[in-house]
């Protein structure tokens, strides 16, 4: 006959499985926006992802800050649930940088391409209309 313990270890793993196996991220996008305080035009390579599927994989091009320049994809991007991944490339550098997002949250978010890096700030909230 099994221990206590045993059966209550066993118990607590079962549980714990179930409750992890039953919870999915919901995130979503609520906008994002490309800035380039570079000094000279380039384009992103953007790329979301949810779950393993690539809903959205454009480029654009941004002009450089003192061109007063930013893409806005609010429009574009699909209203899609999930843990979403994001990734931009700044064409012709090595620079990128991807961010995933595996919660119940909105994200807004803005990439910047500095001229040496390229960095995603994101706020996020419970409610996406808090963006609008």
């Amino acid at each position: 006959m099994p221990s206590r313990r045993t059966v209550l270890t066993a118990g607590t793993l079962f549980a714990l499985s179930g409750c992890s196996a039953l919870s999915t991220a919901s995130a979503r996008l609520a906008g994002v926006r490309l800035t380039n305080t570079g000094s000279a035009t380039r384009e992103f390579e953007f790329t979301v992802t949810v779950g393993r599927e690539t809903v959205y994989d454009e480029t654009h091009t941004v002009a450089a800050d003192e061109d007063g320049a930013t893409v806005e994809l609010d429009d574009a991007l699909p209203d899609r649930r999930g843990s979403i991944t994001i990734a931009t490339a700044i064409a012709g550098t090595d620079l990128s940088e991807a961010t995933t997002f595996d919660d119940d949250n909105c994200y807004d978010v803005i990439v910047e391409y500095t001229g040496d890096d390229v960095v995603h700030w994101q706020s996020g909230s419970s409610d996406c209309d808090a963006f609008r």
